[in-house]
């Protein structure tokens, strides 16, 4: 598990592979624990903002498409796969408070 935490709101908790993805598209290296000045965030937050926007919807929606004629046939009970996009709203919520706070944000 990688948790990110700071001042400014609850902390906020990823499997590991998820939250290394994440610190990469934030421009950070994946060292565990580590930690950003406040005014590293909104550099950070920029970062992952666009990187989040750049993720390409149609695979996604390709994706979610195979899932659901597979689900169709094979299993009715399966959830459907949350995109990376969907998974990083509560960072990028984290970020935002920490930003608007001047606070730090650090993860281990």
């Amino acid at each position: 598990m990688v948790t990110f935490k700071s001042k400014a709101s609850r902390d906020v908790d990823y499997h590991t592979n998820v939250g290394m993805q994440l610190l990469k598209m934030m421009g950070r290296d994946t060292k565990l624990p580590s930690a950003m000045f406040a005014d590293d965030v909104p550099d950070a937050l920029s970062r992952l903002q666009q990187a989040v926007a750049e993720l390409d919807d149609d695979e996604v929606a390709r994706e979610n498409k195979t899932g659901t004629e597979k689900k169709q046939s094979d299993d009715e009970d399966k959830p459907e796969r949350v995109s990376l996009k969907q998974r990083a709203e509560p960072l990028l919520k984290l970020l935002q408070k920490a930003s608007e706070a001047n606070v730090g944000l650090m993860w281990e």
